[in-house]
């Protein structure tokens, strides 16, 4: 990541060097990737009596993302930006956990230390605003508001060695919000660059909770503090950079 930030800053005094500025595209499509750095408490180390499932959703360490998001300069009002977007963040931990199970051979049940594997995916769809400080320069600082919906999934094994079930996370929907900032640079009339942050807070409304099923295969969430938990929040931060195509962009 600090080698595509290198290579974006090398970029831009380029640009700045050359004395050239383009107006601002009425439509920007950007595709973007990062670093997804769970928060707060969706992101907890693993113990060894990690075992109960209500746990699981919420035992991150770190992830990436994702994205492609499309942006419309609002017509006499060139500050202010209408923004779609689309990302997908893997988030990801390992650690070993102790597993009680049943021995054929014995009769009894064994507890051995296996390596914990729980992964979840949030796939977000978020609709917003932008404020853009210097839409006319090359280099335009931006920050922006979207409301987000959140598709959840995710899956939690052992190593293969382990006779440990394999778990799904159920499929859930949350709505949130996503803060963020960042800035726009125009190396040509129809290319530029962007990195930026985004703060999401993925679990704002909906928040739910079921009863884990020991003959199923399905963890749920559990976010609404049903069952002594108390409520939780799955927030984490978007650390991005990308490619920018600009479309509809007439040069100054």
């Amino acid at each position: 990541m600090n080698k595509i930030y290198t290579a974006l800053l090398i970029i831009v005094l380029i640009t700045i060097l050359n004395g050239k500025s383009f107006s601002q595209p009425k439509y920007t499509l950007y595709v973007t990737a990062g670093y997804s750095q769970p928060v707060g408490g969706f992101n907890n180390g693993i113990s060894l009596h990690d075992t109960v499932p209500d746990s699981w959703p919420y035992l991150m360490r770190s992830g990436y993302n994702i994205g492609v998001t499309g942006k419309m300069t609002m017509k006499n009002l060139p500050n202010l930006k209408l923004v779609l977007g689309l990302n997908y963040n893997g988030f990801k931990n390992w650690g070993d956990l102790a597993v009680t199970e049943y021995n054929s051979n014995t009769g009894n049940y064994d507890t051995d230390t296996v390596q914990f594997l729980p992964k979840v995916a949030i796939l977000a769809l978020s609709l917003g605003g932008e404020y853009s400080f210097m839409p006319k320069a090359a280099i335009n600082p931006f920050a922006g508001l979207d409301f987000t919906t959140n598709f959840f999934s995710g899956s939690y094994q052992t190593n293969p060695s382990s006779n440990f079930q394999r778990s799904q996370l159920k499929a859930e929907t949350r709505f949130g919000l996503q803060l963020g900032g960042g800035v726009d640079f125009a190396f040509s009339k129809y290319i530029g660059g962007v990195f930026g942050v985004k703060y999401n807070l993925a679990n704002l409304i909906g928040k739910g909770g079921e009863d884990y099923n020991e003959d199923s295969t399905h963890v749920y969430l559990n976010d609404d503090g049903e069952g002594g938990q108390g409520t939780r929040n799955i927030t984490y931060f978007q650390f991005y950079a990308g490619i920018s195509f600009f479309f509809d962009n007439p040069m100054k």
